[in-house]
């Protein structure tokens, strides 16, 4: 289900060309830092001390995406962008493996910014985005369930994020651009992550959560 979501707005988005300047695929590692959800898998940690492999927390990931600029003849661009994330924590004991999978799809419009009389190859991104989170767990490799149902745990929220990187030119108007990023989510609503990952709720965190992260990966554009 989570594929043919991501597909239908990937669909949706390569669609919109008429206009288009350039399209860029992107794919980086992500470092993710939350309060919240390092507070509930510490006491998740703490309330089971038999654990020998205690539960890693959140923090580590890829994230691919793809965007498309709009032709404009001024230095500021405009364009969309369409990205996932995968972050995943994984802890193996005797005859106990517990696994947090935790996905992110954002849709966001792009403020672009290159200026090659100044800064040749140089080039910055505003990107303001809406997005959506899952929080899944599976004990043994099997989707684990709590009060008869599988454990899910669903988000919504808004993404900033400051992105800068160096363009290289190879061949046939194909470029490669290294690139560094930071984003925040000041809010990101998810009522039962709480639930997911420790069966409680209000112990240890609140509905709600903020969400800092930085990536760092390559882009290949066409032009």
């Amino acid at each position: 289900m989570k594929a043919k979501i991501f597909y239908y707005l990937l669909t949706c988005l390569l669609a919109i060309n008429s206009s288009a300047q350039e399209w860029k695929a992107d794919i980086s590692y992500k470092y993710m830092y939350s309060n919240q959800l390092d507070n509930i898998i510490q006491t998740y940690n703490f309330s089971r001390p038999l654990l020998t492999e205690k539960q890693p927390l959140l923090m580590n990931g890829l994230n691919a995406s793809v965007s498309r600029i709009f032709k404009n003849e001024k230095h500021w661009k405009y364009g969309i962008n369409l990205s996932y994330s995968f972050i995943r924590s994984a802890a193996e004991n005797q005859n106990f493996n517990n696994t947090l999978q935790l996905h992110f799809v954002n849709l966001g419009y792009i403020f672009h910014y290159e200026n090659a009389e100044k800064c040749k190859g140089l080039y910055s991104e505003l990107i303001f985005s809406a997005t959506a989170s899952g929080l899944f767990r599976k004990l043994n490799d099997e989707p684990f369930e709590y009060d008869d149902a599988k454990s899910k745990s669903f988000g919504i929220g808004g993404e900033i994020q400051c992105k800068a990187g160096y363009n290289l030119k190879l061949k046939n108007k194909f470029y490669l651009s290294p690139f560094i990023s930071f984003a925040c989510t000041p809010y990101l609503y998810a009522p039962n992550n709480e639930a997911v990952i420790n069966q409680t709720k209000g112990l240890a965190s609140a509905k709600w959560t903020s969400v800092l992260s930085t990536q760092v990966g390559l882009v290949i554009h066409r032009r």
